[in-house]
């Protein structure tokens, strides 16, 4: 048999002798043959990417999946606190309870903060019409303050903790006029006020507080101030230069005929000197029992303390040093007092707010 041989002809020969027989469609004969003519491999490249994407998207989500594994297994779950504030609280009872072998540790003598007593606003009648915004948010701040030394009046005499007066208070009592005359009305410079002994008490204290800033005393002002109070008082004392010597004097009156007047409807003719603005009171002893002696009351009272002073320096030599403070000059102090129930101390000067 005789075989015939085809001869293979290329696309590309083919393409280029119908492009030199017919020029004029050259260019409609290669793009048709490129859109016709699709590359060659190109089913295989593309099975080749799709499979190399799979494996990649395979092995990406493995190791995702590792990855969340190990941050499942690396975070630990939220512990829960209740049992070791309940095992905490547990545990300070029972030292509460065990205070009798501890006769020198006081568990409920901890640091606190003062209480949030306040200066209280002008609310005079002119400013209705120079500012009437600012009347109202002090009527309201007032009011406020108000409610609250009310309230503490009647927690101190319901512990009967008033220092001095001998107040058998009864819940029946509220519906008496002349109670309500005691509880809201904290600055009462009337003699059978419940605060009046603790007006005299904070004279008293702030006469001797004065001596002993100008004397140097700081074993009496660690007895008439708190532990905070006294580091600062003890720290302008020593910033004092130690060739002066200063002399301390109160020339307004301070007796009792200022401080307890029982004018009501008329202004004082003299200055009281003290003037309870704003009380504050909490029961911080909570243990079981109550205390050995006194109440369970922490009591802080601001004080605003009026009076004329002067301030004479002298040098060692007894040579009076020119100052203006020498002269005398009014001055107003707002200070906190602290009363603590268990304790058998006095009121202590614990903190000075500025107006």
């Amino acid at each position: 048999m005789a075989t015939v041989k085809v001869a293979r002809v290329s696309f590309g020969f083919q393409l280029k002798k119908s492009c030199l027989l017919s020029p004029q469609r050259s260019f409609s004969a290669l793009k048709s043959a490129t859109r016709t003519a699709p590359p060659p491999s190109t089913s295989k490249a593309s099975t080749a990417s799709v499979q190399a994407s799979a494996t990649t998207s395979s092995s990406v989500s493995r190791k995702s999946a590792t990855k969340n594994e190990k941050k499942t297994k690396k975070v630990p779950p939220a512990p829960d606190n209740t049992e070791a504030q309940l095992k905490q609280i547990e545990g300070m009872m029972n030292m509460a309870n065990t205070s009798n072998l501890f006769p020198t540790m006081d568990m409920w003598g901890t640091k606190l903060m003062t209480l949030d007593v306040e200066i209280p606003r002008d609310a005079s009648l002119r400013m209705l019409f120079t500012n009437p915004g600012a009347l109202w948010h002090a009527k309201q701040h007032n009011f406020s303050n108000w409610l609250k030394n009310a309230f503490s009046m009647y927690t101190i005499a319901k512990a009967r903790a008033f220092t001095g007066v001998n107040c058998d208070f009864r819940f029946s009592h509220l519906f008496l006029p002349r109670t309500w005359r005691q509880l809201g009305n904290v600055a009462s410079h009337s003699s059978t006020s419940w605060l009046a002994p603790m007006r005299r008490t904070a004279m008293e204290n702030y006469l001797a507080m004065g001596r002993a800033i100008a004397d140097k005393d700081e074993a009496t002002l660690k007895t008439l101030t708190t532990a905070d109070h006294a580091t600062k008082v003890n720290k302008i004392v020593r910033t004092r230069k130690p060739g002066q010597l200063w002399q301390w004097n109160v020339l307004s009156d301070v007796s009792d005929k200022a401080l307890f007047q029982e004018k009501i409807f008329r202004p004082l003719a003299i200055s009281p000197g003290v003037t309870v603005v704003s009380i504050r009171s909490g029961e911080i002893y909570v243990a079981k029992d109550p205390p050995k002696r006194g109440n369970r009351l922490v009591i802080h009272a601001l004080v605003k303390f009026e009076t004329t002073q002067a301030i004479c320096v002298f040098t060692k030599q007894g040579q009076p040093v020119e100052t203006q403070s020498a002269k005398p000059h009014p001055v107003v102090e707002y200070l906190v007092l602290e009363k603590v129930g268990w304790y058998d101390n006095t009121w202590q000067v614990r903190d000075q707010i500025y107006k």
